[in-house]
């Protein structure tokens, strides 16, 4: 089938890619995704665009590796949370990760929501919100009920511009009392540079914000914590075997990062006169 996704949404077919030609890996299959494998089979695109986007793949792969771990890290900690996937594209993070008791929320544009609903069987603890993520009205269609929250958003926060960002952290710490997030950062120095990537260079679209170490996150909105700050480059080097190393100090200046945020509402209450 041939599907209807607009710049942004269409980056989502690069990871598609990715974890699918993962799970046919004659080697070893990093992720070993067969749900990716299964969906690409179904969509009429040009994926062979992709075949040498070596740095991409093995970048994919190892920040895919980091998400899931902190993901079933946090889910150790609170079995029946809520975990909401901001711009989820055509993830099939929930499908790696569940532990049979989490609810989980896809919030994309509504094409992209529709194109999950047409590659994906539906499933009783997967909600698909259409909506943007910067659409003001979406977490009234969240409903935590006393429940632990995790945000993530993979390959998102670095096609919105610094505004947009922050309007977008704003609206997070103004609808929820509480939550942890997992945020997918891209270098600053990749801004406005997407001409010179493997793979984005190959779609309509560009990065527009970045960071160094982020604490820009912080920055746009004091409300947030941040706990911990994770480069992809240890574990996408260790995918690369022992010569991957060598390219080490290299790919880590310019890699995406992971930065880890926490959110509680009563830390910011103004105290009474």
């Amino acid at each position: 089938m041939q599907l209807s996704l607009n710049a942004v949404g269409e980056t989502a077919l690069i990871t598609l890619y990715i974890k699918a030609k993962d799970y046919t890996s004659p080697y070893h299959s990093v992720l070993n995704d067969k749900l990716s494998w299964e969906i690409l089979n179904k969509i009429d695109y040009n994926f062979d665009k992709f075949n040498h986007a070596w740095s991409s793949y093995y970048g994919v792969l190892a920040r895919a590796l980091v998400f899931d771990a902190q993901i079933k890290k946090f889910l150790h900690r609170y079995p029946d949370c809520i975990v909401i996937c901001l711009g989820a594209g055509l993830d099939t993070e929930f499908y790696r990760i569940d532990n049979g008791t989490i609810d989980w929320y896809n919030i994309d544009y509504p094409e992209t929501i529709a194109a999950r609903e047409l590659l994906f069987d539906a499933h009783p603890r997967v909600h698909n919100i259409t909506k943007s993520i910067l659409d003001p009205s979406w977490p009234t269609d969240i409903h935590v009920d006393g429940r632990k929250l995790l945000l993530i958003a993979e390959g998102v926060l670095m096609y919105l511009t610094e505004q947009e960002v922050k309007s977008f952290l704003n609206l997070l710490t103004d609808s929820f009392q509480e939550f942890t997030a997992l945020f997918d950062l891209a270098y600053t120095g990749w801004v406005n540079k997407g001409k010179f990537h493997d793979a984005v260079s190959k779609m309509n679209v560009d990065f527009q914000w970045g960071v160094v170490d982020g604490k820009e996150v912080v920055q746009l909105n004091p409300k947030l914590t941040q706990i911990d700050f994770i480069n992809i480059t240890h574990s996408m080097t260790a995918l690369l075997n022992g010569w991957g190393f060598l390219l080490y100090p290299f790919i880590y200046m310019s890699n995406n990062r992971i930065g880890i945020y926490k959110y509680q509402a009563r830390l910011h209450k103004r105290a009474l006169p």
